[in-house]
């Protein structure tokens, strides 16, 4: 597994979501991380970034990956903060490897796939074939009307959905998604947890994140005024509220 270590102080894992892998979701916010702590950033399976054996991904899987690399860092407990399907996958962490997390925080994350995520895949799936129209699906849920809106033109949209290209892996990854049901770990977190949400979140929609910090005991939660790709549309605020807590006596 690939991955990069930067900055100095208590360790912090970002793990990312659908996409290419760690340095797209977080790369842009890497170095003010690092100001104050050791950033560890990961590629798991199914991003463009990783090599793997191209079978189904799991829940499971994922977060033996994320054990795996605090492991080889020589690092832990960590912090640990995951984004969207990265937020059900370091909760999982937490629950399988108590031993190896400090503090969480799921962002943008779910407990388990609803029927409305598995309509929504689905059609994003089924313009797999089409690589703009792929694009268009993904980028009109994760960001926020607001955010869209504040764009130049609809091309600047479609760059924007490059970077989201129905490749192999992120198709396996969406897949997960509609697989994910992680009710059975929820009980077994112990580290000490922030929920962030976004609201209005169109891709997982905020009550998701509400069902996990419901299931997480002595959780903590906040919400955003954003769309799902909060690392994007308020980055500043994410990274203050991340630090706050993980820095937090």
């Amino acid at each position: 597994m690939k991955y990069r270590i930067t900055g100095s102080g208590p360790s912090l894992v970002l793990v990312h979501g659908v996409g290419k892998g760690g340095e797209a979701a977080f790369g842009h916010l890497v170095e003010r991380f690092a100001e104050t702590n050791s950033v560890i950033l990961p590629d798991l399976s199914g991003s463009e970034a990783a090599q793997d054996d191209g079978s189904a991904l799991t829940i499971e899987g994922q977060a033996r990956e994320v054990a795996a690399v605090i492991d080889d860092a020589g690092v832990g407990p960590v912090d640990l903060v995951g984004f969207s399907l990265g937020g059900a996958v370091v909760a999982a962490t937490a629950a399988l490897y108590p031993e190896k997390v400090r503090r969480l925080v799921p962002v943008g994350g779910l407990v388990q796939a609803d029927t409305y995520m598995k309509n929504l895949i689905g059609l994003t799936l089924s313009q797999k074939h089409d690589p703009v129209a792929f694009g268009r699906v993904l980028t009109a849920t994760a960001f926020s009307p607001r955010y869209i809106n504040s764009l130049d033109s609809l091309q600047e949209v479609d760059e924007l959905g490059l970077h989201l290209s129905p490749s192999e892996g992120r198709i396996r990854q969406l897949e997960l998604l509609v697989r994910t049901d992680i009710r059975d770990l929820l009980g077994r977190v112990e580290a000490k947890t922030l929920v962030v949400a976004c609201n209005p979140d169109a891709a997982v929609p905020t009550q998701h994140s509400r069902e996990l910090h419901a299931g997480i005991k002595d959780s903590s939660y906040v919400e955003f005024d954003s769309g799902h790709m909060v690392l994007v549309e308020k980055p500043d605020e994410f990274v203050q509220t991340v630090k706050d807590f993980i820095h937090k006596p």
